[in-house]
């Protein structure tokens, strides 16, 4: 005798009982759920259950349709009457459930069939090759065969695919990542196919929590894993180019930070537009998710480092360490006072971002300038971060200040948001073999 499995036999209840009996003979569960009609439920007792050669079932719960032909309405009471009856009998939701789509009427299979995409389910069938109506008809009695199937939506993972890529477009790469290294170990023969989207998508969590040296190697390691599977495959395809052009991005991205991280190098003049863009990007992902007290925080550093940028690269002074002598002569007076009444006990000048952008307008930089122009707006926009949770106050930003914020800060660095960069839009296609 096999050993008895712990699973839920589900069955969709029809005219003829004997494919039910057969199933349930052959599978011998512990637990079944039933689905039928008003009028098919009534066979389930005298028709099925007093006929059967297995006596161990212990419990079953029956879910009656409201109306068998209407795929809608079954696929809404199977969703309910299962949950039910899963809780009823005292079994946890993620039970194994095998679902027998011979009986019942086509539109209550299809119905079973859509509602298994929500369970850990396998299928069965009890067909034959013998039928009536010379071989159209129903399979006749005493020629049944039992067939068991995988549920073709845990084999092709669909939905955890397509969760995978509606995270990833939410930009929550951390839920996303999660589902690819599941699948990497989940599904059968595609281990490393989802080991390199893992891969990619690891480079991105990386990306977008600024380790950008370690995001760069995943994405060219991931990137050349994933080569291996584009024959033939253009969503895949599509989807590595996009990501190859966001890498050379990436790479502009490593190399600006390398200099701006450096004590000894002295970064080039156009050093830190493509580590501002980005951190713009980052500003404006935060603020999709609705988290703007943390773009708005982006958005004041992204403002504050251009100064700093600006004054290193185009005028040689670093504004955590000016020397009083590094002042070039025609700065003005009232600001030479007050940038001087900013050194410490060291000597070392240190000033923040209105200062600088000052010191950048009284040197005829285009910067201090565009600042110069925008100071008040600027300042007043900067209020909402100056009084945030992140900053000084006790008041959450709101979407508007966080726009404004935004708008303005492009505005000043005569940047577009075409300009930035931005990860791709994950097709769900792309990650099925």
């Amino acid at each position: 005798m096999e050993e008895i499995q712990d699973f839920v036999l589900v069955c969709s209840v029809g005219g003829s009982p004997e494919p039910i009996r057969k199933s349930i003979n052959q599978q011998r569960p512990r637990y079944i759920i039933y689905i039928a009609s008003a009028e098919s439920r009534k066979t389930i007792r005298q028709g099925i259950e007093s006929t059967l050669d297995w006596h161990g079932i212990e419990d079953s719960h029956t879910v009656t349709l409201s109306d068998y032909q209407d795929l809608l309405a079954c696929v809404r009471d199977m969703r309910a009457g299962i949950a039910d009856g899963l809780r009823g009998m005292g079994l946890p939701e993620d039970s194994l459930l095998i679902a027998d789509i011979t009986g019942g009427t086509k539109v209550m299979s299809s119905a079973l069939t859509l509602v298994m995409m929500e369970y850990r389910s396998r299928f069965a069938y009890v067909g034959g090759d013998t039928r009536s109506k010379n071989g159209l008809g129903v399979v006749e009695s005493g020629h049944e065969t039992f067939m068991k199937q995988d549920n073709p939506w845990e084999v092709m993972a669909l939905r955890e695919v397509r969760s995978l890529a509606r995270f990833f477009n939410a930009g929550d790469f951390t839920a996303a990542l999660t589902i690819a290294r599941e699948l990497a170990v989940k599904v059968s023969g595609k281990e490393k196919f989802y080991g390199g989207i893992a891969e990619l998508l690891e480079g991105c969590a990386l990306w977008d929590a600024f380790d950008h040296g370690k995001a760069l190697s995943k994405l060219r390691q991931a990137l050349g894993r994933l080569e291996a599977f584009v024959l033939g495959h253009t969503p895949l395809l599509e989807l590595l180019t996009d990501f190859r052009n966001q890498q050379t991005r990436l790479e502009q991205i490593v190399q600006d930070a390398r200099f701006l991280r450096s004590s000894t190098e002295t970064p080039p003049a156009d050093c830190g537009g493509a580590y501002l863009c980005d951190l713009l990007a980052n500003a404006a992902r935060r603020a999709g998710a609705g988290r703007y007290d943390d773009a708005v925080a982006r958005l004041y550093s992204a403002i504050e480092k251009s100064a700093k940028i600006r004054l290193m690269t185009a005028h040689g002074l670093d504004n955590s360490r000016l020397l009083p002598e590094q002042l070039p002569e025609h700065v003005p007076q009232e600001l030479r006072q007050a940038l001087l009444s900013q050194q410490g006990a060291d000597g070392i000048i240190r000033i923040g971002l209105q200062k600088s952008f000052q010191l950048l307008a009284a040197l005829d930089d285009p910067l201090g300038q565009v600042y110069s122009r925008h100071e008040t707006v600027l300042l007043k926009t900067l209020e909402a971060r100056n009084g945030s949770l992140l900053a000084h106050g006790y008041t959450p930003v709101s979407a508007e200040a966080c726009r404004k914020l935004m708008d303005i800060t492009l505005t000043m660095l005569g940047l577009h948001q075409d300009d930035l960069p931005h990860f791709p839009v994950l097709n769900w296609k792309s990650l099925l073999l």
